[in-house]
């Protein structure tokens, strides 16, 4: 069976991020009336930021220096993003979102970091195309979204037994993300919300000093409070 290399993956994955990205975008046009025609108006423009816990689920190891099999365990982290919408039509917006999602290690193969004085971290910075429908126009705005794109993942570890003083690695996969919340508009150009986000993304590939850590995609939860500005 032939062995893909991390940058035959890599070219992989950035193409199809970029094939979901299109069929989202398509979606989206997809739903505008008929006789609708898209002009850009400013005030349909806004920018949201986001911050709140991240909450990873464990990630089957598929080859590590401590063996291969079993999990990679993580403690609940931190989620802050960056997004630019647009509302193309009155039930439907478009954005780009950004951000990073910090996840601490707490033990991988079974051994648990801090018992040695070793540590891990896993950034994961994604890079999305969101659709989200707001089927109400009152102050209180409930939605619903999914996006596709990619996450660029940097694992920073040192001191774990096997791995070498230091293990540090990029990669980068395919990453989607459905989401649901609500936004209340506090004044006219200002909105404040709660919302859940589920990000995965598709398979890792580290590789540091000879040695590799493949795993399989993560799944993160995240619940952010949200600050919206329409222009």
């Amino acid at each position: 069976m032939a062995i893909r290399t991390s940058n035959a993956i890599e070219r992989e994955t950035v193409k199809i991020s970029y094939g979901l990205a299109a069929v989202g975008a398509t979606l989206a046009l997809a739903a505008v009336p008929g006789r609708a025609q898209l002009q850009f108006e400013a005030d349909k423009l806004y920018l949201e930021v986001n911050a709140g816990v991240a909450i990873p689920q464990s990630t089957h190891i598929q080859a590590s220096p401590l063996g291969n099999g079993g999990d990679v365990k993580f403690d609940t982290g931190l989620r802050a993003g960056l997004t630019v919408g647009y509302d193309i039509v009155r039930p439907v917006a478009v954005e780009l979102e950004t951000g990073v999602i910090w996840t601490p290690v707490q033990s991988i193969h079974d051994n648990q970091l801090s018992s040695v004085a070793a540590k891990a971290d896993l950034y994961q910075i994604p890079m999305l195309v969101n659709v989200l429908y707001k089927p109400l126009d009152g102050a209180f705005r409930p939605y619903l979204g999914v996006g596709a794109g990619g996450a660029a993942s940097i694992f920073d570890s040192s001191n774990i037994p096997l791995f070498g003083n230091s293990f540090n690695d990029q990669d980068f996969a395919f990453a989607y993300q459905g989401e649901a919340g609500f936004r209340y508009a506090v004044c006219r150009y200002c909105e404040l919300g709660v919302a859940y986000k589920v990000m995965g993304t598709s398979d890792h590939h580290w590789t540091d000093h000879g040695a590799s850590f493949n795993t399989d995609g993560n799944l993160t939860h995240s619940i952010v409070a949200t600050f919206m500005w329409r222009f």
